[in-house]
């Protein structure tokens, strides 16, 4: 009997699938991140919009595929406790972007790489790969170049820096619990309970830090709307199910091209420059990308 093969199985299977997907996750996630710096809503209430309003855009696509209330509940538990995890990185994040400059805060996303590599190896069982190592220790150095041309660390500050060392913890231990799931499960059902355990913990702490706040206008909720589809639905989304696809390692890899998106962003986008020093470091991270992934896929 010859089965009928998937639709997941007719996605390409090529590296460079893998690395345009996680380019386009990466660009709408840090388009998200630009939008968050236009609206005044305080940082727990920002993050639990941004869930709250994706969450039945998940539920809808999920239950096109199965019942999502079907999956045993020790799953689902375990599906929230990575949405727990994401919300205190949304917590942290947003509150990063408040107190430093978004360089440094990209600066610090990529430093997930080094984070979840020994989670890989130790937890899953990962081969180690010397190549990877060392094409990201060039990478980062790349990044160096890049965040000090552009020399906005005036704006930084210990906390905001802080800020963001926390944010890219709680985001690698939610990377790695969604890896763990995306062996058994889709994208949709995980970030569907994932969706539920984030704004639960948002909604509790917001309730306890902030007050339950409500956008000042419709300007301000098409923002907050546009933060929830681009960083939470779209960027999320495809990243999470890149994570499907390839091991702890190489996603891990993939996040170095923040920067590089967050620079181009800004000079496109913003008007920001890019300098040679900009140049050179993007071209050291594509230098160190390459070197670590031709032994990873």
């Amino acid at each position: 009997m010859v089965k009928k093969p998937s639709k997941i199985s007719k996605f390409p299977q090529s590296p460079s699938f893998y690395i345009l997907l996680a380019l386009l996750a990466e660009s709408f996630i840090i388009y998200a991140s630009v939008l968050v710096k236009l609206t005044d809503m305080s940082p727990i209430n920002l993050g639990f919009y941004r869930i709250a309003l994706a969450l039945p855009i998940f539920w809808l696509m999920a239950n096109t595929r199965r019942n999502v209330f079907k999956i045993p509940l020790k799953d689902i538990a375990f599906m929230m406790l990575a949405g727990i995890f994401f919300a205190f990185d949304l917590l942290f994040f947003n509150l990063a972007l408040r107190h430093t400059s978004v360089a440094n805060v990209n600066l610090f996303a990529s430093l997930a790489c080094f984070i979840l590599m020994p989670i890989g190896i130790f937890f899953f069982k990962e081969r180690f790969k010397k190549s990877l190592l060392v094409g990201a220790i060039v990478a980062l150095f790349g990044i160096f170049i890049l965040v000090g041309g552009k020399g906005e660390l005036s704006v930084a500050t210990p906390f905001g820096d802080f800020m963001a060392f926390l944010s890219v913890l709680c985001y690698s231990c939610f990377l790695a619990v969604i890896y763990s799931l995306r062996k058994r499960y889709g994208t949709l059902e995980i970030m569907f309970f994932a969706c539920i355990g984030s704004s639960l913990m948002l909604l509790a702490l917001a309730l306890v830090f902030e007050g339950f706040e409500v956008p000042k206008d419709m300007k301000d909720f098409g923002i907050i709307a546009l933060i929830a589809l681009c960083g939470q639905v779209i960027g999320q989304g495809f990243f999470n199910y890149i994570l499907g696809k390839v091991n702890t390692q190489t996603s891990s890899l993939l996040l170095l091209f923040s920067p590089i998106i967050a620079a181009l962003m800004g000079f496109f986008i913003l008007g920001e420059k890019l300098g040679i020093f900009e140049i050179l470091g993007i071209l050291v991270i594509i230098f160190g990308v390459f070197v670590a992934k031709r032994e990873n896929y």
